[in-house]
């Protein structure tokens, strides 16, 4: 009987490792540039990283486009590079650099990385990916200060965007892992 449920147990691990997604696993891919598990996971802990590439698609095809666009993001990046602010010192108990801790250290173990190191790589992926979306919508929707419906209507029409832009390119997107999870 031990020998038999060593035997499921040993399956199962072996079934589990085997799902597990390894940083250079591609997670998808959007006009032929590659998103890997590693970026998502700059940004995201595991057990989201499924429900979160469909949004990294809709980044890398904004990223794309803003590219194309030739607009120059570097000040947008600072600006939110600054609304995050340094990683906090252990002695801190606030509670919001207590969530910054609770959220950096697992993700920077994963990385093999220090927080303080990771934090910074975090502040600048997603400070990118913001100026990235930013800029695209001022382009395509105009300003936040020129909406005249407010910032949920904005968010609406943004996020209607983003849903054309990726069904526009439907075709040039492959999403790759979820058949790293089994899916």
């Amino acid at each position: 009987m031990y020998k038999w449920m060593g035997s499921v147990m040993l399956v199962c691990v072996l079934v589990i490792a085997g799902c597990s997604m390894k940083d250079e696993d591609v997670a998808a891919v959007v006009r032929g540039e590659e998103v890997l598990v590693e970026e998502m996971r700059l940004l995201y802990p595991d057990d989201v990283l499924p429900e979160m590439v469909d949004e990294m698609v809709k980044a890398k095809l904004v990223e794309q486009e803003v590219k194309k666009m030739d607009i120059d993001i570097s000040e947008k990046v600072s600006e939110v590079k600054e609304s995050y602010g340094e990683y906090p010192p252990e002695d801190e108990q606030s509670a919001e650099a207590q969530s910054i801790r609770t959220f950096a250290q697992p993700q920077a173990e994963k990385l093999h990385m220090e927080p303080e190191e990771y934090y910074e790589a975090y502040v600048q992926a997603s400070a990118e990916q913001t100026a990235y979306v930013h800029a695209y919508m001022d382009v395509i929707l105009g300003g936040m200060d020129d909406d005249e419906f407010g910032i949920e209507e904005y968010s609406h029409h943004a996020n209607h965007m983003l849903d054309e832009l990726v069904e526009l390119n439907e075709n040039a997107i492959e999403v790759k892992i979820h058949e790293k999870i089994g899916e």
